[in-house]
């Protein structure tokens, strides 16, 4: 599993995936259904999510979250769904 930043900002929460390898692809993908509001996460967390942004440069993937007005992120949420979201990843090498 890849090793993971989380930095909270005023309007949100940036995490930064370190060394992510071969399942790159995998969790971009992943990942892009919390994006687009399909995340199959066992918490509701997403629903205070206002926009997501996901880059990737080499072996890092980089999410830039924005929460709804008057919105905070649960970091422990943010941690399970990581850990789910680089399991599925794991799934389709």
């Amino acid at each position: 599993m890849s090793t993971y930043n989380i930095t909270p900002s005023a309007d949100g929460v940036k995490i930064e995936l370190l060394g992510v390898g071969e399942t790159k692809d995998s969790l971009l993908e992943t990942l892009g259904g919390c994006a687009d509001g399909s995340c199959a996460c066992s918490t509701d967390e997403y629903q205070k999510v206002e926009t997501m942004n996901i880059s990737s440069s080499g072996d890092t993937i980089t999410l830039e979250v924005t929460t709804k007005p008057g919105e905070i992120i649960d970091p422990a949420c943010i941690n399970d769904c990581l850990d789910y979201a680089q399991e599925e990843a794991a799934k389709q090498l």
